[in-house]
This record gives C-alpha cells, sequence and structure tokens, in this order.
C-alpha cells in the first residue's frame, strides 16, 4: 500500500501509477497572516497571483494547453495551488506555475477586473444571501475569534472597488515564497522523478510547526453544536479530536434514534489543514434534547477511551478518509497541507487514547440564536 512521505525537505510523495498525477504548493499565506485590520487581503492576493501577467503569460490556458487542471484556494493558514494533469506534463506544468509565482508583474486594470470576479464569486458561493452563514467564513485573527469581528471573504468582496490593489504585492513577497512553501506530488516515480521536481521548485525550507501564529479562538455559532478545541498541531493530537467528534456524533445519534451525522473539521472541512487552536464540531438537531446529550457527554469522557469505541470511530474516519484523497489532486492539497502543518503521516494510526480522551472530556455545547 502506498504512503504519504517526505521524500526530500518541504517535499512530500505519494506514488501513483494512473495516467493522471498531481502536485500542489501551500505558502503561509493564509487569512490569518493578513492581520485583523486587512481583512480581505489574502484572498485578493490569490486571485491577482493567477491573474494573467498578459496576453501569453495565462496561468490557466497555459495549463490547459498542457492538458492540466489549475485550482488555488485560501484557507485560514494557507493558499493552496493545485495542478493535476497527464503525468507526462507535470514537470513541465510546475515550471510553468514557478515562472508565474514569481513573477509578480500585472496588468494595470487586473486589480479592478479581479475585485469584480471576487464579488461575483462571492454572491454565488452564498446563493446571493452573503450574510445567512457569515461566520463561517470568518476566521481567529488578533483581537477576534472565530465569527466575531474578522470577516476575510464576504464584507471585503461586497465592499466596492479593489480595496487592497496597492497591498497585494507586498503581502505576496513576504507570504508567497517558494523556499517556504510545502509541496507535495502524487506521481509515478519513474515518470516524474522526485529529484526534477525538487530541482524545478528549489530547495525549501518550512517554518517550524510550532512557530505557527496561534490566533485567538471563540467558536460562536449561530446554530446548535457541539464544539471540540483541537489544541495541537501534530498528527495524533488532531486525530485524537477527530476520533473523539465521531464518538459524540454517535452519542448525538443514540440520543434521538437518527444516523450519525457527518463531523466537521475547521472553517471549511479540510482535514489537517489547520493549525492549531482550531475547532471539530458536531451538529445537534433542532429539537435536541440537551439535558440527554450532557449525561451522554459525561458518560463519554471514561467510554470514549474503550478499545471497541476507538476502533469503530478510527475504521468509520478511515474510509471517510479514504474517500477523501481519492483523487490526485484532492491528495496532493491534503498532503501538502499536512506537511505545512508537520503532520505527515497516515492518520489514526496508531492513536494515543489519553489524547482521545483528553478531547472528548472538552466537548462542549452551544446553543445557536
Amino acid at each position: 500500500m502506498h504512503r504519504m512521505r517526505e521524500v526530500a525537505p518541504g517535499l512530500g510523495w505519494y506514488d501513483h501509477d494512473g495516467s493522471v498525477g498531481a502536485f500542489a504548493l501551500t505558502f503561509p499565506a493564509g487569512f490569518v497572516a493578513e492581520g485583523a485590520d486587512r481583512p480581505g487581503l489574502a484572498h485578493f492576493t490569490e486571485h491577482l497571483l493567477m491573474a494573467p501577467r498578459d496576453g501569453a503569460a495565462h496561468p490557466y490556458a497555459q495549463l490547459e494547453e498542457q492538458g492540466c487542471l489549475l485550482e488555488a484556494q485560501t484557507r485560514r493558514d494557507h493558499l493552496t495551488v493545485t495542478v493535476s494533469g497527464p503525468q507526462r506534463h507535470l514537470l513541465r506544468a510546475a515550471e510553468t506555475m514557478v515562472a508565474h509565482l514569481t513573477d509578480l508583474r500585472r496588468p494595470a486594470d487586473a486589480a479592478l477586473q479581479q475585485a469584480e470576479i471576487i464579488h461575483n464569486e462571492v454572491l454565488e458561493k452564498t446563493g446571493l444571501d452573503p450574510w445567512s452563514d457569515r461566520w463561517r467564513w470568518c476566521v481567529p485573527a488578533p483581537g477576534g475569534g472565530i465569527g466575531v469581528d474578522h470577516d476575510p471573504v464576504v464584507a471585503p468582496a461586497l465592499a466596492g472597488p479593489a480595496v487592497h490593489h496597492e497591498a497585494w504585492k507586498a503581502f505576496a513577497v513576504q507570504n508567497v515564497r517558494l523556499e517556504r512553501c510545502s509541496a507535495a506530488v502524487v506521481a509515478d516515480p519513474a515518470l516524474v522523478a522526485p529529484e526534477d521536481m525538487e530541482s524545478v521548485l528549489g530547495p525549501r525550507s518550512l517554518p517550524d510547526a510550532r512557530d505557527v501564529p496561534r490566533p485567538d479562538t471563540d467558536p460562536r455559532a449561530v446554530r446548535d453544536e457541539i464544539v471540540l478545541p483541537v489544541d495541537t498541531n501534530d498528527l495524533a493530537g488532531q486525530s485524537a479530536a477527530l476520533i473523539a467528534a465521531k464518538l459524540v456524533a454517535r452519542e448525538v445519534a443514540a440520543v434521538h434514534r437518527q444516523a450519525v451525522a457527518d463531523i466537521r473539521y475547521g472553517l471549511f472541512d479540510e482535514w489537517f489543514s489547520e493549525n492549531a487552536p482550531t475547532t471539530v464540531t458536531v451538529p445537534v438537531p433542532a429539537d435536541a434534547d440537551f439535558g440527554a446529550l450532557e449525561r451522554r457527554l459525561y458518560e463519554l469522557r471514561e467510554t470514549s477511551v474503550e478499545p471497541s469505541a476507538m476502533n469503530w470511530a478510527r475504521e468509520q474516519l478511515s474510509q471517510e478518509w479514504a474517500a477523501r484523497v481519492t483523487s490526485p489532486s484532492a491528495c496532493a492539497r491534503s498532503m501538502a497541507w499536512m506537511l505545512s502543518g508537520g503532520r505527515l503521516g497516515t492518520p489514526f494510526a496508531p492513536l494515543d487514547s489519553a489524547l482521545v480522551e483528553r478531547s472528548a472530556s472538552a466537548a462542549a455545547m452551544l446553543a445557536g440564536a
């Protein structure tokens, strides 16, 4: 069975013998890096980075000519660029992306064009009702917690013209640097040699995961949920939090005689993508029996470490994780996220029962409005 591994400093690899491969580059240029007084800067920078340099240097078109698909996304902790396509073209695609990301020249009208694109994108993604789920877009930032006062996507998109047109280059120079990115490749080493990809990307030195800024966390919700804090960056701690959340979800299902609900990791439900502190949440029915839930959660502090309970949760989550990384692009993205946080490895194996118990004991019910 193939496994995710680090073949060179900052370069993760997953052997894949299919015709299509992928690579992902993750930079520490997420919402937390923009600061509380510059909401929207990280997302705006992503759009300008992916914008054409000129008529002949449009990254999406250039990669499409090679049969490749380009995706870019900004999240709480990082900006990730993912390219998937025929394995025989992956090295050339990596050269294309490196050339584009290291040249920040853009046409004079690019900022206004991208501001309009962001505006329309947010309206579309929020179903033309951008404030209906506002807290989900919000992130911990200095001076404000989740859903409190730092909205890095919705409010800036609706503010009008390109408010960060003069600031994005400095932000990119500081945070979107190839030598500090985590790179991940899903490919056949016989077709894409790791040393060749390393040569294209250049040497990298990832920041110590312990040095990642730890913003304040205030996970206030607008709905009924059970929240479990994730207060460690490593794979064991994050796996334990997910295991505990799965067991909490099973207790919720038992109380209300319904199927076990899906748990949600962080802001975007992309497992192992966020640095601590973050949260795992379990939805609670609108007609929840909170008294019964409180009793079950109290009992779970003791039963969560029973081998049968942990084995059930491990099996369930392992299947979900396998489904999440089925495609080369999803696998490359997840691997890059894990590498950037210092947690590359096989989730849920082994499990630390003490960490599971600690996570289960920290579960807290939040009553929404």
